[in-house]
């Protein structure tokens, strides 16, 4: 996983563009939001998703070399969907924000945190070793019949007493 505090970066995206902001990374899962509508750890909706997974199809289809962003355009807000290999972001705009004027902006924002987000390696794996833990189950499993063994008289003396 990598060590960026992606809520820390929303915040500055929402103070320096004014926009609300989601980050999520390419699988989907939302990493840190300013969105209402987005909350932390939450999967962007598959439709959207396969849109994103299809765009080198549809760049094809469309004679294009690569589509980097989409928008959505709703009865309030934009959405802008920027995508790179590793990370989405998602930013609510406001119907009277200049799309052209916004997009190349958020585009190298993204490219950079994209660059400086890398995946920490899995550098040294750690052996489990069963039979030890198998070892240690049968231990607890003994204990536990030595103790309802300690008990039984006693077991049977309040059982007898109580009939």
């Amino acid at each position: 996983m990598s060590q960026i505090n992606y809520e820390e970066i929303i915040g500055q995206l929402k103070s320096d563009l004014n926009a609300e902001c989601a980050i999520a990374n390419k699988y989907g899962v939302i990493l840190g939001t300013k969105i209402k509508e987005l909350s932390k750890g939450k999967v962007i909706p598959q439709k959207i998703l396969s849109l994103i997974s299809n765009s080198k199809e549809i760049a094809k289809e469309l004679n294009l070399d690569k589509i980097n962003s989409f928008a959505i355009e709703a009865q309030e807000n934009n959405y802008l969907f920027s995508f790179s290999e590793k990370l989405i972001l998602i930013s609510k705009l406001d119907l009277s924000v200049n799309l052209a004027k916004f997009m190349p902006s958020i585009s190298v924002f993204l490219k950079k945190l994209s660059e400086s987000s890398k995946d920490e390696e899995i550098k040294e794996f750690s052996i489990f070793n069963f039979s030890k833990e198998l070892s240690k189950i049968e231990e607890t499993l003994k204990q536990e019949e030595i103790k309802k063994e300690k008990y039984s008289i006693i077991k049977d003396l309040v059982r007898h007493v109580s009939s």
